[in-house]
């Protein structure tokens, strides 16, 4: 067996987002197989480590540190750290998103989207600074293999960075096992902690501008549909405007912000749901879509970039830029039981064609390709 070292930084978000969701995921799949050794790299600089880790065995080494990140950093990116000089000897590296690391050793690097290249006005400018300082392209380019999460992300390296495609395997995320279609008992019981009392469109993801909210906002009000607006998420970066723009709309009192829901409660919001509706302009690969699909929902949503390569025929896609196309796919799914139904069978079935276990067989592969 190989030794392989995990960068599991991804797994100290707070509120845990989509790439922090891959990293855990992949990992345990990873681990299951049982085919290589792993070490997981973790510096928690003032921070408590993370309660679902994968513990310690003989083929699972935990190396955990709480040096400052700045130091930290600063040692990778000048090249006077080396990452083995922490983590003793192994025989590759993965990064299960793109950071500070410097090793000799052959390094296996994800990209979950090129959002802050293609659309750097929606980032802040300390985002800019991070992604400038890491030296994306430097990172990308003396990786022994890339992996991406998606083909669209695949071409956008292709494109954006001049790297053959030889170089580059797609990865693909899946849904929790937990994201299945819920009781109704359990649905009630969510919508009533929510005050969700009328039918409902769902968003859910982190408030920011490239989720397109206010473009939703504005389908919402031309929409003929009686279902309210509920949004939920954690508030991101520059989503200022979003709620600017709820308080301008002549429908604010049928559009609900529900903050940040945790995990449990996230399959009965899906459920409970008219349609899951994600005009996003753009995506890497887009796991809320995925996890509606998963629970039975319809999907409204973008055909921007990733998303019609990840919904397929299983919802109905429309023009991020066009409120109107994004408001009659919403009253369409709203008004047509028949295509709700059907949307809903095929989002069953398109949600199992990703799995966990299948995209670790892949990666896995990857390994050996560095190593051999």
């Amino acid at each position: 067996m190989k030794r392989i070292a995990i960068d599991i930084r991804p797994l100290l978000e707070e509120r845990r987002g989509g790439v922090a969701t891959y990293t855990a995921e992949l990992t345990r799949a990873l681990i299951a197989r049982n085919d290589h050794r792993y070490a997981l790299f973790l510096n928690a600089w003032k921070r408590g480590l993370p309660t679902d880790l994968p513990v310690e065995s003989d083929k699972v080494q935990r190396r955990f540190f709480n040096y400052p990140n700045r130091l930290l950093n600063a040692g990778f990116r000048l090249g006077f750290l080396k990452l083995e000089r922490l983590m003793g000897d192994f025989d590759a590296l993965w990064l299960p998103n793109m950071n500070f690391v410097a090793t000799e050793r052959p390094t296996v690097v994800t990209v979950h989207d090129l959002s802050f290249l293609r659309y750097p006005r929606f980032f802040t400018a300390k985002q800019r600074l991070w992604h400038n300082l890491v030296g994306v392209r430097r990172l990308l380019t003396k990786a022994s293999a890339i992996t991406a999460v998606s083909e669209h992300t695949k071409s956008d390296i292709m494109e954006t960075m001049g790297i053959p495609e030889s170089r580059i395997t797609v990865v693909y995320p899946a849904a929790g096992t937990n994201y299945v279609s819920a009781p109704e008992t359990e649905v009630n019981r969510v919508r009533a902690f929510y005050g969700l009392q009328q039918p409902y469109f769902l968003f859910l993801a982190v408030l920011e501008p490239r989720k397109n909210l206010e473009g939703l906002i504005d389908a919402f009000d031309i929409s003929k549909t009686d279902a309210d607006l509920v949004i939920a998420g954690g508030r991101g970066w520059l989503c200022e405007d979003i709620f600017r723009r709820a308080a301008r709309s002549p429908k604010k009192d049928r559009i609900r912000f529900i903050g940040y829901v945790p995990e449990a409660d996230k399959p009965a919001l899906y459920t409970g749901a008219v349609a899951f509706t994600y005009p996003s302009f753009y995506e890497g690969f887009g796991m809320p879509p995925l996890e509606a699909m998963a629970c039975g929902t319809p999907v409204v949503a973008s055909r921007a970039t990733s998303l019609g390569e990840v919904i397929g025929n299983a919802g109905l896609l429309a023009d991020p830029y066009d409120a109107t196309e994004i408001a009659r796919a919403m009253d369409a799914v709203a008004s047509d039981t028949h295509l709700r139904a059907i949307l809903r069978e095929r989002g069953l079935a398109r949600a199992k064609d990703f799995t966990w276990e299948k995209s670790a067989a892949v990666l896995s592969g990857v390994f050996e390709k560095v190593i051999g």
